[in-house]
């Protein structure tokens, strides 16, 4: 079982939670948890698509493997960042090895 951490939340967001709960018939403990957590996947792809973070970065920043997160982003539309030449340099390396 994970460590209890508590929190103030103001009233507008209590209702988010209560009506989201609601919604989706879920404790509000487990809908919090799920809310942190797309949040926490949210701010990863914002960063990666604004050049904030690099998407091994980003992938750790939300908490998913690195080829899960790279599927995300592109079901997202969003273009990968890494260039025509690192790519044809990070071949020639791989070369070297096989």
């Amino acid at each position: 079982m994970g460590k209890v951490i508590s929190f103030r939340i103001n009233r507008s967001l209590e209702k988010i939670i209560k009506r989201c709960s609601e919604e989706k018939k879920k404790e509000q403990s487990d809908l919090i948890r799920d809310l942190i957590n797309n949040g926490s996947i949210y701010l990863a792809i914002k960063g990666y698509a604004k050049g904030k973070y690099s998407i091994g970065k980003a992938a750790y920043l939300s908490n998913l493997p690195l080829s899960e997160f790279m599927d995300l982003i592109m079901d997202l539309g969003i273009k990968s960042k890494i260039s025509k030449e690192d790519l044809l340099e990070g071949y020639e390396n791989l070369k070297e090895f096989f």
